[in-house]
This record gives structure tokens, C-alpha cells and sequence, in this order.
């Protein structure tokens, strides 16, 4: 039996699901599947995950043998670099004391100390150095305890500073001859005998140094123009006092 579209009348073949006319779909038949769909897919099911297992904590391994045998090999390695550095300290010590010992037995050091009055001119009085310098002193200038300065002639114009070293004196004394005995390559100063432990003349004339135990004095001769003869006068006079 014939078909007609029932949308616009005209005659459809059997089976046909659209009208070749209009393109009406014809009731009851099943629509076509579109192109490019997708049929679609079955809901996921979530799988069932198992809990994390969980272990004991566990202990940190015990430290190697071989670890602590090398802590062991550090520390003493330290400690003998500890005594050897001591040990050197100790030697150092010993070679500069003896060092010392050996420049002190050298400059005289050991000289006998001073225990006496530190007072410049009490060793020599006024009247002491008149008699020695051949003129009045008309005064006398007290510096302190190390220098006592004897004035004479007209408007006192010419003065004897004498300068006393009260402690090391022997050191200094000998510092000073060496000093310019190394400056001139010669010897420049003239030894005096029996006066004090030891005495010199300086070069030129310009002063005497004298030690007794461990006392220097020096005697000026510059300004006063003392000779040799009463510069001796007064060192000795000085001398019986220290």
C-alpha cells in the first residue's frame, strides 16, 4: 500500500523514514543514528583503593666502628700538635732567658747594685770641686737626683754637669764604649787605672765616665774646660762615696 507524506501529500516509498519532497520525517519509524555520535559510555566505577600499610618507625643504624676510630685518630692527632706547639713555647722561653743571662753577664750587668742616698750632689760638696777644678765653685744647681751642675769663674760662665746612672750603669757604660768604638773602627777611648771598677777618658777630651758596681758617672768637660787632671780629682772624690 502506497504512502503519503503527511506533511505535504506527496507519495513516499515503503520503508522511507523522510519524505523525498520536503524531508518530513515519517511518524513511527526510528530516527537515524547522526553521524560522528558517540554511544554513551557505561558510568566508571571508582575502584576500591586499600589503605597505605604502615610500619613501625625504625632506628637510626648504629654508627660505624670505622667512623669512630677515625674521630679518635683526630683528636689525637690535635693533641700531639697541642704538646708539640707547648713544647716549643717552653724552649723558646729557655733560649731567650739564657739569651739574656748571656747579654747581662756581657754588658756587666750583674755589677754590684746601688743601695745608697740617690742624691747628685751630696757625692761631691762645693768645696770638694773647688779644690779639684783649681777655682771657687760659687754655686751649686741640684737637678733632680741624677745631676748635680758646679758653677765658677767670672759671672759664673763655666760649669761641670755630672750625670749619674744609678741602676744599669754597667750596661750603659759599656753600650756607650762600644758604640763609638764601633762608629770610629778604633779605639777612642783612654782607660784610666784604679779609678772606680773602670773608667774612661772620652775622645778629644770631652768628658771621663766612671763605674763603680752599678753605677755610671759622667763628667762633662766641655763647657768648664776641665783637664784630664781635675775631671780625675772628681771621679775619685765621687768613687769613695758609691
Amino acid at each position: 500500500m502506497a504512502k503519503f507524506c503527511a506533511n505535504c501529500g506527496n507519495p513516499m516509498a515503503e520503508g522511507a523514514r523522510f519524505c523525498a519532497s520536503c524531508g518530513a520525517a515519517v511518524p513511527g519509524q526510528p530516527a537515524p543514528a547522526q553521524p560522528g555520535s558517540v554511544p554513551s559510555a557505561a558510568p566508571a566505577v571508582t575502584p576500591s583503593v586499600a589503605p597505605p600499610a604502615t610500619y613501625p618507625p625504625q632506628s637510626a643504624p648504629p654508627a660505624s666502628s670505622s667512623g669512630v676510630k677515625i674521630l679518635f685518630m683526630v683528636l689525637a692527632i690535635f693533641a700531639f700538635l697541642g704538646l708539640l706547639a707547648a713544647g716549643s713555647c717552653f724552649y723558646i722561653a729557655y733560649r731567650v732567658k739564657k739569651k739574656a743571662n748571656e747579654f747581662r753577664a756581657e754588658m756587666n750587668s750583674n755589677a754590684r747594685p746601688y743601695t745608697g742616698r740617690r742624691d747628685a750632689c751630696s757625692k761631691l760638696t762645693k768645696a770638694e770641686a773647688s779644690e779639684a777644678i783649681g777655682q771657687p765653685v760659687t754655686s751649686v744647681e741640684s737637678h733632680g737626683e741624677s745631676s748635680c751642675v758646679y758653677l765658677f769663674g767670672p759671672d759664673e760662665g763655666k760649669r761641670v754637669a755630672v750625670e749619674y746612672t744609678w741602676e744599669g750603669g754597667a750596661m750603659v757604660m759599656k753600650m756607650s764604649h762600644g758604640a763609638m768604638k764601633s762608629i770610629s773602627g778604633v779605639e777612642t777611648f783612654q782607660a784610666i787605672p784604679s779609678l772606680g771598677d773602670e773608667a774612661y777618658l772620652e775622645p778629644m777630651g770631652s768628658g771621663l765616665m766612671m763605674r763603680k758596681g752599678d753605677v755610671m758617672v759622667h763628667i762633662d768637660m766641655r763647657v768648664g774646660g776641665l783637664d784630664a787632671g781635675a775631671a780625675k780629682a772628681m771621679a775619685t772624690t765621687i768613687a769613695g762615696r758609691l
